[in-house]
Order: structure tokens, then C-alpha cells, then sequence
């Protein structure tokens, strides 16, 4: 009977240490393969200014995953891009790096259902705690912005949609799709820009020779003030040439 016991133990026991490893998806490039670039042209470095004012020190932000209900992301709709879009943080690694310069990182562990783990769904970066899930074969995209990239524990890789310095891109594949996920699944799937046909930009534009992505930037649509004003101004100019 003990060794029925201590049997059934190791049996439960490696069953939890499965359902801990669960399904992954990465998205992968080794150091050396990504090049980033301002929409100027100027490569970003360790030393470009974020979208904050400050250096951006060793990595860029990055978010892996997929939009949600038809949504598509374009430079007008910005500030609805992270309340429609499900992912993970991810970063791409700068020139000038100290090491790894040029990698990207960024990886999902889905489980049973495929819910997420912490998942991130909004501005701020923070990873909740499987509250959402990634259908099998969705389609998956990479979003890059020129913000430090931070772990989920320290707030996570923050949006900032209202500042007029943001830089951004969204780069997907048709090879990218999400597959089947489980809790006692310890597969890997890996993707890379060179995955299937190739990547394409949805915002901004990617040079798949070299894996050069560049980035484009936001123009901040106007305040309500802004826009009040700029109808009072138009009302006095009519006003004007009537009296004319």
C-alpha cells in the first residue's frame, strides 16, 4: 500500500510539473539580426532618446500577440491599439548594447484553452494573470515603439499613445499563427522574420534582406481645446469676410 502511495505521488507530481512548463510560442532573433530605425533614418541605439526624453538605454519595447474582433491598427487609430490587442512583453536589444545587440525576444505560454499568462491588454504593461486567451490561428504581429522596455514587475513596457514623440510599427506574417495551446503540452514553437513568406509592416516598413525595421511617427490628433479653438478662429475669419 505505501508503494502504491509513494507511486501515485511521483505520478501527481510530475503531472503538476507538466502543466507548469505548458505550450510556448517565441518569437525569436539571435543577436546581430534586427536592426531598428527612427523615421528619419537614424538607427536607434543605446543612446537614442526614448519617447519620454530619456536614453533608451539597452532594450526597446516589444509586444507579441494578436489583435482582437477584425481590429486593424493603422497611425490614425494609435490610442486604440493596446485596448484592442492581446500579448506578452517582449524587447529588441540596441546597437551599442553591451551584449546581445540586435536580438529580439519575445514569448507567450499558453495553456489549456489557450489562455495566457500574463497576458498584457493595455497601456500601462502590467501582466494580469490569464484573464485572456489567444484563439487557435490567429494571426500574430509584433508591435515596437521607441519606449525602454521595462518587466511586467516594474510596470511593464508602457504605451504612450498622447505623446507626440512616439514611434511605431507593426510588423506580421502569414506564418504566424497561433497554435493549439495546453497545460500539459511542453512544445515549442518559433517564429522568425524569415518564417513562411516573409514579414510585411502594417505600420511602418521592414526590409526583410536585412531585418531592418523602421519605424514611423505618430501626429497627435488635436485636443477638443485645439479643436474648439480652431473653429472659433474659422467663425471669426467667415464673420470677416462677410463684413467685406
Amino acid at each position: 500500500m505505501r508503494i502504491r502511495y509513494h507511486t501515485l505521488s511521483a505520478l501527481l507530481a510530475l503531472c503538476l510539473a507538466a502543466k507548469a512548463n505548458a505550450t510556448t510560442v517565441v518569437l525569436s532573433e539571435a543577436a546581430g539580426q534586427v536592426e531598428v530605425y527612427l523615421s528619419t533614418g537614424a538607427q536607434i541605439s543605446t543612446t537614442t532618446t526614448s519617447v519620454l526624453g530619456a536614453s533608451l538605454g539597452n532594450n526597446m519595447a516589444v509586444r507579441f500577440g494578436t489583435f482582437t474582433g477584425g481590429f486593424t491598427p493603422t497611425l490614425g487609430n494609435v490610442s486604440s491599439w493596446f485596448s484592442n490587442f492581446v500579448g506578452v512583453n517582449g524587447y529588441v536589444t540596441l546597437l551599442n548594447a553591451a551584449s546581445n545587440a540586435g536580438r529580439l525576444s519575445a514569448s507567450i505560454t499558453g495553456g489549456d484553452s489557450n489562455a495566457i499568462s500574463a497576458p498584457v491588454t493595455s497601456d500601462s504593461g502590467v501582466g494580469a494573470n490569464g484573464s485572456s486567451s489567444i484563439a487557435t490561428g490567429s494571426l500574430l504581429y509584433a508591435i515596437l515603439w521607441n519606449a525602454s522596455y521595462v518587466s511586467n514587475g516594474s510596470g511593464g513596457n508602457t504605451f504612450y499613445p498622447s505623446d507626440p514623440d512616439l514611434q511605431v510599427g507593426v510588423i506580421g506574417n502569414s506564418a504566424w499563427t497561433m497554435p493549439t495551446t495546453s497545460g500539459i503540452d511542453v512544445s515549442t514553437t518559433t517564429y522568425t522574420f524569415a518564417s513562411g513568406t516573409g514579414s510585411t509592416a502594417l505600420v511602418g516598413s521592414i526590409d526583410n534582406s536585412t531585418k531592418g525595421i523602421t519605424l514611423a511617427a505618430v501626429v497627435p490628433e488635436p485636443s477638443t481645446g485645439a479643436l474648439m479653438m480652431i473653429g472659433a478662429v474659422g467663425l471669426v475669419a467667415m464673420r470677416r469676410l462677410r463684413k467685406v
